[in-house]
């Protein structure tokens, strides 16, 4: 911001001694070292605020990013999961459900009783 030399502090110190004079200079010189070094930690703490938040900012845009990609990962798994019962179902017989197979009494036999009873034609 401001860059000031060794050669300007002098100066400003020069009119300083001559403004204020010899009797108070050291008490002034004083105060501007107690301000300075309170502005300085007003300045630190805030710079230790900035990066914390910033910080904060990161981790919530790799958690994001993290999020970003379990959810793809998701959707990536999700048609293999569709496709897997499909070719699990074609692999046992085409995707329907198959009936153990009867004899013929067994088929006489459920015939009989979901008829009830009544004499077939």
């Amino acid at each position: 911001m401001f860059e000031v030399g060794f050669s300007e502090i002098i100066l400003i110190a020069i009119v300083a001694l001559l403004v204020v004079g010899p009797q108070e200079f050291p008490a002034l010189v004083r105060n501007i070292g107690s301000w300075l070094g309170k502005a300085r930690q007003v300045m630190n703490a805030v710079k230790s605020e900035f990066d914390r938040e910033i910080n904060k900012a990161d981790e919530i845009k790799r958690l994001m990013a993290r999020e970003a990609e379990i959810a793809e990962l998701h959707e990536n798994l999700d048609p293999h999961r569709r496709a897997a019962p499909a070719a699990h179902d074609k692999a046992s017989g085409g995707g329907e459900t198959v009936a153990p197979s009867l004899s013929a009494e067994d088929t006489q036999a459920s015939s009989s009783k979901q008829d009830h009873g009544t004499p077939r034609a």
